[in-house]
């Protein structure tokens, strides 16, 4: 390997060779490549039931692939002995798409939950730590003390992406983030996240629908087809792509829609 060769693979975070999901006979991925860069912001999209959330589970574990093999950081997550698979999930952290908040719990609470089970501190620093990560997600601090029915629907993905944050991770995944929100608020958690990634270094594998947040904060875009990543580039060669759903999706009313959005905020 040349020297050209290892720098690239340690500009990886994640890398995925070969992957095969299914539920039993129904194939999902098969064959399934994808290098994801270092600080980047790529976003996973497909057409409906092609498995950009079993993508993303089997990523972390959640679901286990038939065949491939999964790298994190160049590390094989399933050649981990069970302390070290434990210890690894202090790696990433995850926003799941209905945020999946525990609801007898408040805000800071839920936000303790991944600390508490790597570490034995005192309830004091557990709360220091909860109230950052809350003000890191954009949250007023009297949140920490409210339960997710008392807030709003964006109030509750931030609560979510502080509880994701806590553990401090290099890598966060983020199921359909907007999902549900306004376009104002949609937007305020775009910027958010691009400033979060900037701020903390963060690599961030995006599944979304979401033609707004793709062309504001994607590095990148992964789009899933015929059981494997169709292409992986910038969104000005995504768009080009000759495939019947890529073209549909972005040079459609509501692709072109938010191609003109993003090019007149960037005159901003």
């Amino acid at each position: 390997m040349t020297q050209a060769e290892k720098n690239m693979d340690e500009d990886i975070a994640i890398r995925l060779r070969g992957i095969k999901t299914a539920f039993g006979s129904h194939v999902i991925h098969d064959k399934l490549d994808l290098d994801v860069r270092k600080g980047e912001i790529i976003g996973i999209v497909g057409g409906s039931g092609t498995g950009k959330t079993v993508l993303l589970r089997t990523i972390i574990g959640l679901k286990k692939a038939e065949t491939g093999t999964i790298l994190l950081n160049g590390r094989d997550p399933n050649a981990f002995s069970a302390e070290e698979s434990r210890l690894s999930r202090q790696d990433w952290g995850v926003l799941f798409q209905d945020g999946a908040l525990f609801s007898s719990l408040t805000v800071g609470q839920n936000v303790q939950v991944p600390i508490k089970e790597f570490y034995d501190f005192p309830q004091e620093l557990l709360d220091d730590i909860s109230c950052s990560k809350i003000r890191l997600a954009g949250l007023p601090m009297e949140s920490a003390k409210q339960f997710p029915s008392d807030l709003s629907g964006g109030m509750r993905k931030r609560a979510s992406l502080a509880r994701a944050l806590a553990l401090d991770p290099a890598i966060l995944f983020l199921d359909e983030p907007t999902s549900g929100l306004d376009p104002i608020t949609a937007s305020r958690f775009d910027d958010l996240i691009i400033d979060l990634r900037d701020a903390l270094g963060l690599t961030v594998f995006l599944v979304t629908h979401d033609l707004d947040t793709l062309y504001k904060i994607c590095d990148r875009v992964a789009v899933l087809g015929d059981k494997r990543i169709l292409i992986n580039a910038p969104l000005a060669e995504v768009e080009k792509f000759d495939h019947p759903w890529t073209q549909d999706y972005f040079n459609g009313e509501r692709g072109r829609n938010a191609f003109n959005v993003s090019k007149l905020n960037m005159k901003i």
